[in-house]
């Protein structure tokens, strides 16, 4: 109960973060994608479940917000922690470049899908465009803020963890 407390407040900052004072910080009109970052992370920290549970929360408080089609981005959003929460199990969470790498795919499979979805089925069709001055922007700075944040979430993770293992090894509980 306390860890899904913590992941809503985290969400919701992120999501505030993302929203507005990010909104304000672009590097060549893009923003980071912080709800990329925490659904990625909590996938391969905890697993397909969590993953998945984290990336729906995440996409339909942004479908809530920003969305024009409800439900796209929560699915998207869902397809990437529940991917992401299959090397749970494979890979060290401690070590920070497996992270780097699945949110970089990622982002761009994201930024892919988004441009499928929302612009060629509309006979736009500019790929190079976007990839040049959306989705490559948005990685880079999605990226240098992983570096910063994932360590941050790793950490929480294994506080909320070690809290868990001390209850549970508690025999009057």
């Amino acid at each position: 109960m306390k860890r899904k407390c913590v992941l809503f407040i985290v969400i919701w900052v992120l999501f505030i973060l993302q929203s507005t004072v990010f909104k304000f910080l672009q590097i060549a009109d893009t923003s980071p994608n912080l709800l990329l970052i925490l659904t990625v992370s909590i996938g391969f920290m905890q697993g397909k479940k969590e993953g998945l549970f984290t990336g729906f929360l995440c996409g339909l408080l942004f479908d809530l917000f920003y969305g024009s089609v409800f439900g796209f981005y929560a699915l998207l959003y869902m397809y990437v922690g529940y991917g992401c929460g299959h090397l749970c199990d494979i890979y060290f969470d401690e070590d920070i470049k497996v992270p780097l790498i699945l949110i970089t795919v990622c982002d761009f499979l994201f930024g892919t899908t988004v441009f499928l979805t929302r612009f060629l089925l509309r006979g736009r069709f500019n790929y190079g465009g976007y990839l040049l001055h959306v989705i490559m922007p948005e990685i880079v700075y999605t990226i240098i803020l992983t570096l910063i944040l994932y360590r941050i979430l790793y950490l929480i993770n294994r506080k909320l963890a070690s809290a868990e293992r001390g209850i549970s090894r508690n025999i009057w509980l």
